[in-house]
């Protein structure tokens, strides 16, 4: 024993801790949000709710019953070497005494939030545009940002791509649709007047930009971002019939121009804007789908994991809005960037105070809490006969729900404390518990089944306000302490205000992400505007701008951009054309010698970077230069079989199509099962943010040319179109194949080329209608595997 006069904090108690604690709760690591290198965070509430140290109190210090268990899940250290008896009695007699710390001399007590020196925390720097010696070569700010690098290293830019490589470009670019032969005809001219390049690129953007073909291309690369499905996730991947009205809802909004900073608030708190109309309210609700697009899971409503579908929303935000990786923080702090597990968890608490819409499960058949579209007074008349026995089979449900989950976690906390036999008893309490309140969803869902069908969206709504506790180890049923609402500590760490709390908090939320203060909203959207036009981000890790992600190759251009993104309205297609008509995206993709060797990854955008058409772009452009392609939107949910018919399981689950000719933005898309398509071409993952498509080349993709049934039919649609010309010459059809194909003529060597396969093929096949079709069918078809089909340059 040692007396409480002889025990020196200095002396006796710091070398100990920092022997034994500091290096899991200290600078570097703060586990379980305690820190024993200074005295504020030894104090402070760990994130089990319990205090390590409570100043003379030996039996509330965690911190003693930590390093003296021997239990496995408790013991402190958990690993190495263990705390000698006359340690454990040191820290004991301190705590006892009144755990004396004093404060050290000149050493100041850490801030509230450390401060982080990583780029992408820092306010937006408003650099200056540099200058360049070659003062003939810029056409836009944008260019001088690049030329001023490429000055500094030696390396001259490409030279300039032709009018004809330069308008299949830009249209794939905007509609992901090839131009038309007019078109590019009508564009050559253009390039060619007086006024030149410059002017002709503008009225061609602009063009681009108006065409209703813009929201859809630029609505798929948002759906890859926000992970768009027609489909639940869960088990049994149940359909949604309603989600279309999401993605029309992006389409329409990109369209129109919404300002971005109005776009993502929309998405994150549309029903909590003020609106005009029915029409403007519904609008509202529908977007946010974004939030109601999480993932589902499992097949039990009496065990749903709502944890996993709100660690699903937080990580989608989190990369999609902010490029950042925030479900690292539900188990424990990120391991490299400023969030805290606390962050994730005032977070959380505003999600969990939101109502998700049920899609179904595997024994819940039917859908629930779903966002109607007609007005108020029109549903209560339609429900009227129903509303008695719903809200009696609903309360039924939701009471024996909170007394399973009440149950689960008493279980888990009293655990230790058991006997082997209570803890059967408690288990079978709570099994007898689960079973009651599956059969009492089983009776809501069927009697869900027998309402009327009213308009509604796939959305989400206000729920009962909470704050979240923290879920020891990302466990839901190891509940810690709770956390307030808030914002994420490094990006100012704004707490839900008083007067709001009565609410979700998801306004707050919305505009703390789209704040002109927020340093990463902004960069991470002109990130992926900019990745989507040049094939790499100036950030090339678009979804990462934490400490593990890669540094912006050009930092100024990036703050340039976002800061003129804001001031320009936080307009998308205000960015596009200030990107568009920089001479940097009109390069050709000419290869010099001494850049390659000095810049192979043409990071410093000496030439313009080669791309694949994506999955969606080249099977739309088979249908269109074919003649296939419907390009009416779809206004209308697939033709899936009634709601009351719905018997999806884990082991039979929703595997329904409904293929058209319309573009591929409108065709479904299932969780479980993708399509052999988009695989063979890298298509988008839809349980996940893509960032970033892959850009593989395999042997499935040639055969996919030689032998799939809608390239056949593609090419013989095409062949017949060709041949139905009066008058046409064989020259003259294939300058107009080429055109389509490529936006340009063939040269005379490929004409001659062209000419002999068309011949060999009649002279195999003889000589009749259908050998002329099938000539024709054959030399498209090898056409179509041309990289300069497949590629833009």
């Amino acid at each position: 024993m040692f007396a409480a006069s002889e025990v020196d904090f200095a002396r006796d108690v710091q070398p100990i801790l920092q022997r034994h604690c500091v290096k899991c709760h200290g600078p570097e690591e703060s586990n379980g949000g305690l820190r024993y290198d200074h005295k504020q965070g030894a104090f402070a509430q760990a994130d089990s709710g319990a205090h390590a140290i409570v100043p003379g109190n030996v039996e509330e210090s965690a911190l003693l019953k930590r390093v003296s268990s021997a239990h496995k899940d408790e013991q402190m250290p958990p690993k190495g070497e263990r705390l000698t008896i006359q340690e454990v009695e040191v820290l004991r007699t301190w705590i006892a005494a009144g755990a004396i710390w004093p404060d050290s001399p000149g050493a100041a007590e850490p801030a509230k939030v450390a401060a982080s020196k990583h780029w992408s925390f820092q306010p937006l720097s408003h650099p200056v545009v540099p200058e360049v010696k070659d003062q003939d070569w810029p056409l836009t700010p944008v260019d001088r940002f690049l030329q001023s690098r490429r000055e500094a290293a030696g390396l001259e830019a490409s030279p300039d791509a032709d009018a004809r490589t330069l308008i299949r470009r830009a249209t794939y670019d905007l509609t992901g649709l090839p131009p038309t032969t007019l078109e590019v005809e009508q564009f050559v001219q253009s390039f060619s007047r007086p006024e030149g390049r410059e002017a002709a690129m503008v009225a061609l953007v602009n063009r681009l930009l108006e065409s209703p073909r813009y929201g859809e291309r630029w609505g798929r690369h948002w759906m890859d971002w926000v992970r768009y499905a027609d489909t639940a996730g869960d088990n049994s991947d149940y359909p949604i019939p309603q989600a279309y009205l999401y993605r029309q809802y992006i389409i329409d909004s990109l369209n129109s121009d919404v300002p971005y900073n109005r776009f993502i608030t929309e998405q994150i708190a549309g029903d909590l804007l003020p609106a005009g109309s029915q029409e403007e309210r519904n609008r509202l609700n529908i977007a946010t789908g974004y939030l109601a697009m999480a993932r589902r899971f499992g097949s039990l409503v009496e065990r749903y994991p709502w944890h996993l579908t709100i660690e699903d929303t937080i990580d989608n935000m989190g990369r999609t809005l902010l490029g950042l990786t925030l479900s690292c923080a539900r188990c424990h702090d990120h391991k490299f960037d400023p969030v805290s597990t606390r962050d994730y968890y005032g977070l959380y608490g505003i999600f969990a105070s939101t109502q998700y819409p049920f899609p179904g499960l595997e024994l819940f058949k039917a859908q629930r809490d779903f966002v109607p579209l007609i007005p108020e007074l029109e549903v209560a008349e339609s429900m009227a006969p129903y509303q008695a026995e719903k809200d009696r089979l609903t309360v039924e449900l939701e009471t024996l729900l909170a007394r399973c989950e009440k149950l689960k976690i008493e279980n888990a906390a009293l655990e230790k404390e058991r006997t082997l036999e209570e803890q059967r008893r408690k288990k079978g309490e709570l099994d007898g518990l689960l079973f009651q309140a599956r059969k009492a969803g089983e009776a809501l869902a069927d009697y869900l089944k027998q309402l009327p069908v009213l308009p509604a969206a796939y959305a989400v709504q206000e729920g009962k306000p909470q704050n979240a506790r923290i879920q020891i180890k990302g466990e839901p049923d190891r509940l810690g302490a709770e956390v307030p609402r808030k914002f994420l500590e490094i990006l100012g760490g704004a707490a839900l205000p008083v007067e709001t709390q009565a609410g979700s908090g998801r306004l707050q939320l919305a505009q703390w992400v789209a704040a002109e203060q927020n340093p990463l909203t902004a960069r991470v959207i002109v990130n992926r505007i900019w990745q989507r036009h040049f094939g790499t981000g100036l950030v090339p890790s678009t979804s990462d701008f934490g400490l593990r992600g890669e540094a912006p190759t050009h930092p100024e251009l990036l703050d340039w951009l976002a800061a003129e993104f804001m001031r320009s309205g936080w307009s998308m297609k205000q960015l596009h054309r200030l990107i568009m008509t920089s001479r940097a995206y009109q390069l050709s993709s000419q290869d010099t010698e001494d850049n390659v060797a000095s810049d192979p990854g043409n990071r410093l955008y000496w030439k313009f970077g080669r791309q694949r058409l994506d999955a969606e772009s080249l099977r739309d452009t088979l249908l269109f230069v074919s003649g296939g392609l419907d390009l009416a939107p779809q206004h209308q949910p697939y033709a899936m079989p009634p709601t009351a018919r719905w018997d999806y399981t884990q082991h039979h689950p929703f595997k329904s199509d409904y293929p058209s000719n319309k573009r591929s933005v409108y065709q479904m898309t299932k969780r479980l099962t993708a399509k052999p398509y988009l695989q063979t071409f890298d298509g988008p993952d839809p349980n996940v943010c893509t960032s970033t498509r892959d850009r593989s080349v395999t042997a499935l993709q040639a055969l996919f040319f030689v032998n799939d049934k809608f390239v056949h039919e593609q090419a013989d649609r095409l062949a017949k179109a060709l041949l139905k010309e009066e008058g046409g010459s064989e020259e003259a059809r294939l300058r107009q194949l080429y055109t389509s194909l490529f936006a340009r003529e063939p040269d005379e060597a490929e004409t001659q080329m062209l000419q002999e396969h068309l011949a060999s093929v009649r002279q195999t096949l003889g000589d009749s209608e259908q050998a002329e079709t099938m000539a024709w069918s054959s030399l498209l078809r090898s056409l179509f595997r041309l990289n300069e089909f497949l590629y833009l340059d």
